[in-house]
């Protein structure tokens, strides 16, 4: 498809009344379970799609915007999809509940109780019942008085779903005008390092202080720390690329590559404190990525892949669960010693991942404290605990299957029942469960979407990313400069391999690591910071155009022939 404002501003229009259509087909689903959507929070999410669809237009005609649109439909595309979730969701009295979930959710099964009783039982068994004697007969649901929703005009106007969207767009083009300036380019490739020591301090504080990897109104602060440290990071590859040339046994100089792994290593250190193990995997495959694009000899390249695998390797080998180690000859020799030095964090997330349904033995060093505290707690309520344990020494493993699944293995176990449950085409939109999977609005965003969309719905998600992606490493190719080719290449990057770290996890692809899919769930910092990547992809498109333009109007001029 060509590369016009108009063709894409009809796609866009396209998503806001393919958005509508779906908010009224989840508003009709809560009515046949016996409560109400907020049409408030609904004219909120169109309006949003709506003014995101104007934008072009503003665009093109004030900004003179040359860029490539498909970075942005895209964007949008998987923003009209997490708003549908969304409201999906926070819709749903039984997930936004805190203390009467259980209520709320009896409330439901009642109500579809007894309207499959209506349907479907004969006039003899509703009698039976106590109930009036009807004929089967299709429910009226205009006849029924629905639990209201909750929301007013003031709880939707300051909720953050509404705060964030905004501070995204406003971001997303304070962006785009900025980096759109070869000054503001300029200076922030002279300064790269400063603005990521500028950034780590309040950064590292805010780690300091999180409780659980959150901090700021259960927002994850660090998020919109990836946009400094991917300019510092790229100031200084820009500047020593050529020097990295000069190697031996394709190893670069210590001078050319101790700055390069110096700013490589900063971000890690409040993952570390933070024990984020999700943002590591993330940040690694950013920077190797950029690595990758700006050395050019084979031997550099063949190094750094050799090293990432021969770490990686060494990683996986030391998280495999016990019972799989055990299965292979001399491996859980080679294991131990890297097992007693990996994090508990890590080897939690790798059982999880491999052998997520059969939890550890309680005497396993990584789990022995989750299930002291969950033992202890029991003992306290039952004093009697520790001598039925051993009249029955078969009632610990129950309660270590108790404990599993309630501290480490629920979230897990949920998803990938409800990506199960949604199959092919999926349950429909409000027809499935995913009230029942927690965080479903934000780390499990994929598996809520796919109950209800089912595999179609995921490969949606999946074509919407991948274009994005693509468009961005388009323009990452098409960019004149070191700098700007390694800023868009990393910004496509974070985008692509978050995306790829959280659908791998829900999925079972990958260990679950607890980060965000971009524009997609509902997050803080992450959706702000989602945005403003987006407008500074769509300034070095619309520079790369701008600069084509000038070329081909030199090469005109210049063999042009000259009048007689």
């Amino acid at each position: 498809m060509k590369n016009r404002t108009s063709s894409h501003f009809f796609i866009l229009v396209l998503i806001v009344i393919v958005t509508a259509i779906a908010h009224y087909s989840i508003y009709y689903g809560a009515l046949i379970r016996g409560y109400e959507t907020s049409g408030i929070s609904a004219a909120r999410n169109l309006i949003l799609l709506s003014l995101l669809a104007i934008i072009p237009v503003f665009l093109k005609k004030f900004l003179k915007f040359q860029g490539n649109w498909t970075i942005y439909t895209a964007a949008v595309l998987l923003f009209s999809i997490g708003l549908t979730i969304q409201y999906r969701l926070f819709s749903d009295p039984e997930y936004v509940s805190r203390k009467d979930k259980a209520e709320a959710r009896q409330e439901k099964i009642k109500t579809l109780q007894l309207h499959y009783i209506q349907e479907n039982y004969t006039a003899e068994k509703k009698q039976m019942m106590g109930l009036p004697p009807t004929p089967p007969s299709p429910v009226d649901l205009s006849a029924e008085t629905p639990r209201p929703a909750p929301d007013t005009l003031t709880t939707v106007l300051l909720s953050g779903r509404t705060v964030n969207a905004i501070l995204g767009i406003i971001g997303l083009l304070i962006a785009f005008i900025l980096l759109s300036r070869d000054k503001v380019l300029d200076f922030l490739q002279r300064n790269g390092f400063l603005v990521v020591l500028l950034t780590l301090v309040p950064l590292l504080l805010a780690a300091i202080t999180s409780r659980a990897g959150k901090s700021i109104g259960n927002m994850t602060p660090w998020e919109p720390a990836k946009i400094p440290f991917l300019i510092g990071f790229a100031a200084i590859l820009a500047v020593l690329y050529k020097n990295l040339a000069r190697t031996y046994w394709g190893i670069p100089r210590a001078k050319d590559v101790v700055p390069l792994v110096f700013m490589a290593i900063l971000p890690f250190v409040p993952f570390f404190v933070l024990k984020d193990f999700g943002q590591m995997m993330v940040f690694s495959s950013v920077y190797a990525t950029l690595y990758l694009i700006a050395v050019r000899r084979f031997s550099q390249r063949f190094v750094l892949v050799g090293s990432v695998l021969l770490m990686v390797g060494i990683l996986v080998v030391g998280a495999l669960p016990v019972k799989t180690q055990q299965q292979i000859p001399l491996l859980p020799t080679l294991a131990g010693p890297v097992k007693q030095i990996l994090p508990n964090r890590i080897q939690q997330r790798f059982h999880l991942w491999l052998d997520g349904f059969n939890p550890p033995t309680p005497d396993t060093s990584w789990w022995k404290e989750d299930y002291d505290d969950y033992y202890k707690k029991l003992v306290e309520k039952d004093p009697d605990l520790p001598q039925m344990i051993a009249d029955d020494p078969d009632l610990q493993k129950t309660i270590n299957v108790d404990a599993w699944f309630d501290i480490l293995a629920f979230q897990p176990a949920q998803a990938t029942f409800g990506l199960a449950s949604g199959g092919t085409t999926g349950r429909g939109l409000g027809l499935g469960y995913p009230e029942l999977i927690p965080v479903a609005d934000s780390d499990y965003v994929f598996a809520a979407l796919a109950e209800e969309l089912g595999l179609l719905g995921g490969l949606l998600v999946t074509f919407a990313l991948i274009v994005f992606v693509s468009a961005g490493i388009r323009t990452a190719l098409d960019s004149r400069d070191m700098f700007s080719k390694l800023c868009a290449a990393g910004l496509s990057a974070f985008i692509g391999f978050q995306a790829l770290v959280n659908i791998g996890g829900i999925t079972r692809a990958l260990p679950m690591t607890g980060i965000t899919l971009p524009f997609v769930s509902h997050g803080g910092f992450s959706l702000i910071t989602s945005f403003v990547m987006l407008g500074m992809l769509m300034a070095f498109s619309h520079r790369n155009a701008v600069d084509r333009q000038v070329n081909e109007a030199d090469l005109t001029h210049e063999y042009q022939p000259a009048n007689c």
